[in-house]
Formats: C-alpha cells, structure tokens, sequence
C-alpha cells in the first residue's frame, strides 16, 4: 500500500513537472496531438531542411535539439488495440473503409430483401471459414453443462485417464474455455500446422470456387461453361479478416464479391452476369469449402497429414445499401486490431526484450497455451517444417499470415487512404504557406527535404507524460464526439 501511494506521488510529480514551463508544455502538447495522442510515440533526434530545387536556396530548417527532451515524437502506427488505441483506431478506420468500400462497390443491391440482388447489382455474401476439431476442448455453452457424460450417465475416460465430460458451466471470460480436456490427447502438432497453412488452403479454396462456379453455372449461350470461359465472365473479389479462437486456432471472416469482366478493359468494376447471383457464389463457396485440402508436412503418426475447412462454414447474403456497408464494414474492421493474445492469454512476445529468452515466464499460464508454444518450437526443430520457419511465428501458434488481406480490385487499398490523408494536409500547409509542403504545387517551385535522423527511443520519456498523452487523447476525442454531435459552438 505504502509502495503504490509512492509511486502515485512520482507520477503526479512527474504530471506537475511537465506542465511547469507553459511555453515547454505547449510545444510539447503540440508534438502529442501531431502523433495522434499515441501511447508509445518513436522518438526521434536529428534535423531537416526543405531545399528550394531550383534556386538551391535552404528555405526552412529544423532541429529537434530546440524540443522538449531534445526528441520529435511521431506515431508508432502499430494496428494492435492491445500494444496502442489511439493508433489502433486509425488503422480500424482505414480498415472500416476498405471493407465498406467493397460493399458499396456491389451496387444498389437486393431491394426486396431475399438476397437475390437486382440487374446491375454483383452478388455480395459475409462467408466464416472456421478449422475442424483437434480434440474436445471446454466451451462456454450460454449457462449449460459444458460436456453432459454420455453413454448413460457413465464417466467415460480416455487412454490417458482423463474424464471426456465436463459438468462446469463456463462463463466466457473463464481460461478454460477452448483448453482440451485431456491435452495428451488433442492434436496439438496439427492445429499448429493447420495455422501454419490455413493461407494456402484460402488461396486454393479460391481456385476452387471458379472450377465450382463452371459446375454450377447454368448453360450459357446453349454450352456448359468451362472454368476458362467464368474467368473470362466472372471474377471473385474479396477481402479478408483472420480472427483467433479460445482453442488458440484461426478462423476466416471473408466478404466475397462476384463481379462481372469487360474484356475491352480488365480493370473496369462491372457488374455479375443475371445469371450469377447470391446462390451461384454461396453454392460455389460451400461447394469448395468441402472439396479443397492442402498436405500438411509429416510429423509424427498422430497427427493430421491433410488441412481441410470445418464443418461450421456459415454463408450469408449481404445487401449493398449504406445501412448494410456500415454494419459489415464496422463488423469485420473490429477484428482488424485484435491479435492472438486478445483471444488466448500466456502468449511469448514477438520480439522478447534484449536479454531475455522467447520463454513464457510465471505459473499462471495454461497448460494447453504452454504446450501449443512447446509444440511450434518443437515443430520448427524439424527438416520437415523448416521452410515454415515456425521459430518466427511461436506467438501467433503457428499462423503465418497478416490479419488482414484483400484481392487487388475489391476495393480502395491502406496506401491509397493513406495518400489521400497526406495530401489533404499538403493541401492545408499550401493554404497557410508552409514551406514544408514540398509537393511542388501552388507556386510552382519544386522543394526537396533532406533530414537525418536516427531512433532515440520508444514511448514517453515517464509515466506521467504517458497519463498526460492519455488525458489530451481522452479530450480531443470527446471534442469530436461533441462536434459530431452538434454540441459546440
């Protein structure tokens, strides 16, 4: 008790001693609010200079050596909601317009609200691959038993000597829910493996879908259709949300688009033929759901040798109307910022502090999460999965890919909103003639920055510049809120 009232007086010190220069304080609230009030800011040490290109002549200069600490903050831009909100957020919202501008771009949609879609309209589904069953694991059952005993009411065992029942009712936030009930049993080295695939079993689930769209497709022109002839008709956009369940095993959130081709101009955005509808793309995603496998490298004679999708696939119609982009987009971009950890806690860090092993330290961490981390590194030790390079992927279980991922033509891209981003403020710093807009518009001179700068460390120089990061944050973000709301002057 003594201890935390301590440190509660450092940092009110701390908070006291940073707004104790109005002029310092001001400068750097200034640098807090340009890095999005983010809670673990790059700093960064150097300087800079615009060079007028054709006179040569240095127009502005700048060191960070006249900053508070001598350092320029700028954002971490990390997108995990758990390492940094502020700037989380940013990357959710980046996420939220590209999901909804796929949406948006299927056309006006199914006015009559069966899903069908009208002419002109592509056919739009919200598609959830899940992983098939490595073993019976506790689950939270909405306040029923978690496992009834079968076969009579008789405890049932396994070779080990576990019980395969479980007559606890898990809330959701209980850790053993996804922990398998007996872990001698479960296919641990398979669920690693199946994570570690689950990016190629997507991309051939892809190429499945055409040969399923060909099988499905009603006669066009009087003729069957040829895999060769839908890809000259159809194309299937897509984009992409991996998300990790309690069992420590991933699962797809894909919003999938068919969208006609104009052979005069690949690029163009047209719509699906009338007669590819929501039912041809759903029957074609279940139907290649079921079909497509991918070989998994051989370990040991227990564990699964081919990935397949689970049996829970769930495939649902999505209108292309404001109401529907919104609530899809809002869906999907919320497990944008999520990581493993959010779902499974124990987990190493991806990169362990200098000095440290990539060990889990402490006995409160699960037995199952600790044996699935043992299983990758045991798993990476081996010539079979080498080119899977596991080592670097102990804190994902395994899974290899990015959290989230598109097709090229589904909609806009993270590049594009971000260009747009710093064009906007360009445009602001033309306008109030900031000789740092170097993009060579306005008056028509063309200006270079040269700088040199090198990391001086991450995060607030103490915790009390943190809680002061975090209150200008909490702030600015209930200003907006009230603009939005009309509620200021």
């Amino acid at each position: 008790m003594m201890r935390t009232a301590m440190q509660t007086q450092t940092v009110l010190g701390q908070m006291i001693a940073r707004v104790a220069d109005d002029e310092q304080y001001r400068r750097w609230a200034g640098q807090v609010e340009r890095a999005g009030h983010c809670v673990r800011p790059v700093q960064l040490a150097g300087s800079a200079m615009t060079v007028n290109m054709q006179t040569g002549e240095v127009e502005a200069a700048y060191s960070s050596a006249g900053e508070p600490g001598g350092v320029l903050l700028v954002a971490c831009k990390d997108r995990r909601e758990s390492v940094c909100p502020p700037c989380a957020a940013r990357y959710r919202a980046d996420a939220w317009h590209v999901f909804a501008g796929g949406v948006k771009r299927a056309g006006t949609g199914d006015q009559d609200g069966d899903g069908c879609g009208e002419a002109g309209a592509s056919p739009l589904v919200l598609a959830t691959f899940t992983a098939p069953s490595f073993g019976a694991v506790h689950a939270a059952r909405d306040g029923k038993v978690c496992r009834a005993a079968r076969g009579g009411g008789r405890k049932r065992t396994c070779e080990h000597g576990r019980a395969l029942w479980c007559t606890a009712r898990h809330d959701a936030r209980d850790g053993l829910v996804g922990a398998p009930l007996c872990v001698d049993c479960a296919d641990l080295a398979g669920q690693v493996l199946w994570n570690a695939h689950v990016g190629e079993l997507w991309r051939r689930t892809v190429i499945y879908v055409y040969r399923a769209l060909a099988a499905l497709a009603p006669t066009v022109g009087g003729r069957p259709v040829s895999v060769r002839r839908v890809r000259d008709l159809l194309r299937v956009s897509y984009a992409k949300v991996a998300e990790f369940q309690k069992r420590g095993v991933v699962h797809l959130h894909v919003l999938a688009r068919l969208d006609g081709v104009n052979p005069d101009d690949p690029e163009a955005l047209v719509p699906a033929p009338a007669w590819a509808g929501v039912e041809l793309l759903t029957a074609a995603l279940i139907e290649a759901a079921g079909r497509v496998s991918v070989a998994l490298p051989v370990v040991d004679a227990r564990t699964t040798a081919i990935a397949r999708w689970g049996t829970q696939l769930d495939v649902r119609p999505v209108r292309a109307s404001e109401v529907d982009a919104a609530r899809v987009a809002g869906y999907l971009a919320k497990y944008a910022t999520k990581t493993v950890s959010d779902s499974v806690s124990g987990l190493p860090a991806s990169r362990p502090p200098a000095g440290e092993t990539d060990v889990m330290q402490g006995g409160g961490v699960a037995g199952h999460v600790a044996a699935l981390t043992e299983t990758v590194r045991r798993l990476a030790r081996l010539a079979t999965c080498r080119s899977l390079r596991l080592a670097r992927h102990v804190h994902t279980l395994g899974f290899r890919g990015h959290v989230t991922s598109k097709s090229r033509r589904y909609s806009t891209t993270f590049a594009a909103l971000r260009q747009a981003r710093r064009a906007w403020r360009l445009a602001q710093r033309w306008r109030e003639h900031d000789p740092w807009a170097h993009d060579g518009a306005g008056d028509g001179a063309q200006r270079v920055v040269v700088g040199d700068w090198r990391i001086a460390g991450v995060g607030y120089r103490n915790l009390g510049d943190r809680v002061w990061a975090e209150v200008l944050g909490r702030e600015h973000r209930q200003a907006r809120e009230a603009g939005r709301l009309g509620l200021t002057a």
